[in-house]
């Protein structure tokens, strides 16, 4: 397990060696999900990559927001 500090800013670095495991680049975009006391960080295009294709609505945005929720149920 690692630690990272928050800033005055409320920023906090990702350390090292898990941006080398999910493959973190500067500029990537992440998603920030809360459960409880915990904090899940994903890569964007990961989580659309696996759900690619499993949404057909007419609301996109409501059903990935529902999507993800059952991730965490």
């Amino acid at each position: 397990m690692q630690s990272s500090k928050v800033s005055t800013k409320y920023q906090i670095t990702i350390p090292r060696e898990i941006r080398e495991r999910i493959g973190i680049s500067a500029g990537d975009v992440v998603i920030f999900e809360a459960k409880k006391d915990k904090i899940r960080l994903e890569k964007l295009e990961e989580f659309y990559r696996e759900h690619a294709g499993s949404i057909k609505v007419k609301e996109p945005v409501k059903a990935v927001k529902e999507a993800r929720k059952r991730l965490w149920e």
